[in-house]
This record gives C-alpha cells, sequence and structure tokens, in this order.
C-alpha cells in the first residue's frame, strides 16, 4: 500500500478577499488556463489535488507541498501518496485502472504511450494551451520523453542521463591515466587493475525487478551506437550484431568469464561500494555523483569523475520524470483545473519568475533538471560544479537521447529485465535470454497492434 501523507495549514487572509485573489490569478494565467480571462468561481472549502509519486525524498516533497499551499493561502491543499520505484508501474497502472482518485502523477516516457493509449492521462496543452511557452525551455531529450504523438504530457520532475563514473585518483593511482573509451577498454584496464589486486574493478547497479536495470542497460547500447529498437518497432536486440546483444554478451563475460564485474540491487549500495576504495567503475543515474562526491557522507568525496560512455558513439540513455496529469483530473471541473495549472506551473514550471521546485532538487539533491533557463541562475551552476566537471557533463548531455518506445514498452521492459539478468548471472546464455525477450515483444506488438 502506498503512504498517504497531507499537510493542514491556516489561512491568513478573509475567504471573500482571498477568492478575490484566485480570480486575479485565474484571469492573470491568461490562455493558460481552461477558462480564458474569466475569473474561476473557486467553492468554499479548499481544492484538494490527489497527488502520486515514487518514494524518493518524500520529506522534500511535503515541505515543497507546504510551500505551495502556503503560497495560495491553503484554498489549494495537496494529498500525497508514494510507492516505491520498483513497485510503481504495476501499482499506478492498478490505480488508474480501478479510477481511484489521482489527479498528478510522477510518470516517465517509457510509460506513457501505455497510459495514453488506457485513456488514462491527457495532454496538457489540450487544456493550458499556455504550457507550449516551456517546450523552446525545454532540453531536447526531456522534451521528447514528455511528448507522444505531438501532444506535451507533463512538465519536468528532473530530467537526467545515465552516466559512466570512475574513480580518478584510484585510476591514477594505479597508473591508468583517462578513463576507457570503449568496452573492451574497461575489460582491459580491469583485467589490469585485477593483477594488481583489485577484485572487482567494476559495480553496477542491476536487480531484475529495478526499472533502472533497463535504464542503465539501455545508456550502454546507446554507447555503442544504437536502440534496442528501430523506428519501425522492429527489435533490434534480437539480432547477434546488434548493440544490445554485445552489450548483454560483455555483461555476461565480465561477471561470469573474466569476473571483473560484480553487481548490487540498488544505487545506494552501490554508492557505498564505490566508497570503499574497492571499484574503480560504475555506470548510474547521474545525480549518484553529487552523493558521491558530497564530503558530508562520502569517505572518498573528490575523487569521482564522470566519463563519456563507453563505446564508439559515447551517446547515453537521456530521460524526464515528470508531472502528468489525469482523465479523472479533467472531470472534476474548471476550478480544479485552475488549481491544477497553479501546481503544474508551480512544481513543474515558473511561479514569479523562477523554477523554484526544480531548482530546489538541483542545488539540494543534484538532481538533473529539464528546464534549460537553470543553466544561466549562478547557484545551480555553482552547486553542480563542486560534485562534477560541468563542461564533461554538458558534453555527455548534447549526446544523450531518449529509446523508441511503444504502448507496449513499459509492460515489455519489465519481462526484458528478468531476461536481461538471466543472462548476467549465467542462468541462461545471451541468445536464449534475447529469444525470448524477442518473442514476448513480438507477441505484445501483435496483441496491441
Amino acid at each position: 500500500m502506498g503512504k498517504h501523507r497531507r499537510y493542514e495549514g491556516k489561512s491568513g487572509i478573509p475567504r471573500r478577499d482571498f477568492l478575490k485573489l484566485l480570480g486575479a490569478g485565474a484571469a492573470s494565467v491568461g490562455t493558460g488556463s481552461l477558462v480564458g480571462f474569466t475569473p474561476v468561481a473557486y467553492p468554499a472549502d479548499p481544492i484538494t489535488i490527489n497527488w502520486v509519486v515514487w518514494s524518493y525524498s518524500v520529506e522534500t516533497i511535503l515541505d515543497n507541498i507546504r510551500k505551495f499551499e502556503a503560497e495560495y493561502q491553503n484554498r489549494i491543499k495537496v494529498n500525497l501518496t508514494d510507492f516505491s520505484w520498483n513497485a510503481y508501474h504495476e501499482t499506478i497502472v492498478n490505480r488508474l485502472h480501478s479510477r481511484t482518485p489521482t489527479d498528478i502523477l510522477y510518470n516517465g516516457g517509457n510509460w506513457l504511450p501505455e497510459m495514453v493509449r488506457a485513456g488514462w492521462v491527457v495532454p496538457l496543452d489540450d487544456y493550458f494551451p499556455a504550457v507550449t511557452k516551456y517546450k523552446e525551455k525545454i532540453v531536447g531529450y526531456a522534451l521528447e520523453d514528455m511528448t507522444y504523438q505531438g501532444k506535451l504530457y507533463g512538465l519536468p520532475y528532473y530530467a537526467d542521463i545515465t552516466s559512466f563514473q570512475y574513480n580518478e585518483k584510484l585510476l591514477k593511482d594505479y597508473g591508468i591515466n583517462r578513463p576507457p573509451e570503449t568496452w573492451e577498454e574497461v575489460t582491459d584496464q580491469s583485467k589490469f587493475l585485477q593483477k594488481k589486486g583489485m577484485e572487482f574493478p567494476v559495480v553496477l547497479e542491476l536487480a531484475q525487478s529495478l526499472p533502472t536495470t533497463h535504464d542503465n542497460f539501455s545508456a550502454m547500447v546507446f554507447g555503442r551506437g544504437e536502440d534496442l529498437v528501430d523506428e519501425h518497432d522492429e527489435p533490434l536486440f534480437a539480432h547477434p550484431k546488434s548493440a544490445a546483444w554485445q552489450q548483454l554478451q560483455w555483461l555476461a563475460k565480465a561477471r561470469n568469464t573474466d569476473k571483473i564485474m560484480t553487481y548490487l540491487p540498488h544505487e545506494t549500495d552501490v554508492q557505498k561500494a564505490m566508497n570503499t576504495g574497492r571499484h574503480v567503475f560504475t555506470v548510474l543515474y547521474n545525480y549518484n555523483l553529487a552523493a558521491l562526491n558530497n564530503k558530508a557522507v562520502s569517505p572518498l568525496a573528490g575523487q569521482f569523475k564522470i566519463g563519456l560512455m563507453p563505446g564508439q558513439a559515447h551517446a547515453t540513455f537521456g530521460f524526464c520524470r515528470f508531472y502528468c496529469m489525469t482523465k479523472m483530473a479533467t472531470e472534476r471541473g474548471p476550478a480544479v483545473l485552475d488549481a491544477l495549472w497553479k501546481f503544474l506551473e508551480y512544481f513543474g514550471g515558473e511561479y514569479k519568475g523562477e523554477y523554484v521546485v526544480a531548482k530546489r532538487w538541483a542545488v539540494e539533491k543534484g538532481l538533473g533538471f529539464g528546464q534549460l533557463p537553470l543553466w544561466d541562475d549562478p547557484e545551480v551552476v555553482d552547486t553542480f560544479a563542486r560534485w562534477i566537471d560541468v563542461d564533461m557533463l554538458k558534453r555527455q548531455q548534447a549526446l544523450a537521447r531518449k529509446r523508441h518506445e511503444t504502448v507496449w514498452y513499459g509492460i515489455w521492459g519489465e519481462f526484458f529485465r528478468i531476461q536481461l539478468m538471466r543472462a548476467v548471472a549465467g542462468e541462461a546464455s545471451v541468445e536464449e535470454a534475447l529469444e525470448a525477450a524477442a518473442n514476448k515483444w513480438n507477441q505484445l506488438k501483435k496483441q496491441f497492434s
């Protein structure tokens, strides 16, 4: 079950005066409001927004909610429910299918087509035309991740890349002056480190129940220059010469034959392992580097860097997690929609000229962002420069791309993770694992087409 949380606040403005303020606010939204320039008549009781997230830094989310509610004198209330990341997709599908009250949810590009087809989520530009002003202000891979069939379905909660991270000091201490540029070089450098006494130079975050496993693997495949699926929805990974096949072979060999790699079930486990000095290389969501280089929590802070993703292309996986509005929300009337637009702008857009929430996530947690104007914010740039080479980050971001995803991609992804881990664990050959994944893909393609 999800954890249900709510803040209660007190209003410092009489209700009749506050209704006037809300009316003025609705008018100022202009074409960005469903009701145009007509003030919205808010009900006497506060409007409640039901918001569902996965369980990351919930204390920060609750504080953001408190500040948002205070800005609107507690005439808009937010009920928060959170679920674990590992179970989020299955849980949110069941929740939306059963029409459990949900207005706003965290969503991702791999699940968006599925939810659009089911009629559970709606494009923001159909209800809030002013949302289009943000399109030119959002980094490309994040905008693509939130867009389906030409419609924009969200504003960014955070946008990030998966990056190749390494301990620069350890590498140099062992006599290696640069990070590897290909996965073959990862193997060569790791074998050299093994001869120097390091058992597992590579540690990765991999688990069959973890959606991040698929993202990490995608990033490695992009580094080699291909996607898992082509633009015609055909599975590239099914071919023995494909980048996905080669990368899965590398992982299986690295773990079972060369024995240069081990894996752990969560990013926090990898962070701790990297801080022991017993590993040099990893692949993680980029924001993990902020924790690795945080002197308050990391014994080896300052030693960790990013390099371009190994492979001929050096591309990587770029993605966006975003605030998405449900069809249920649109059925609640103009006042609720107006409140939801205020929510979306506060949490995912600009409020009083600033990206309030996105900046907080960036400065306090090191989360990547999709809002390009934040790169012009000196505080954001200075904060990032404390834990990452900003120029290298921008080089890798420029090579980031989203996956080609279909209506059935989210469902298939859950099955694919199992096959991927079977091959990595040595329980099945690469051929068996990818053949099973291809059969599942073709079955779902036929079903959903």
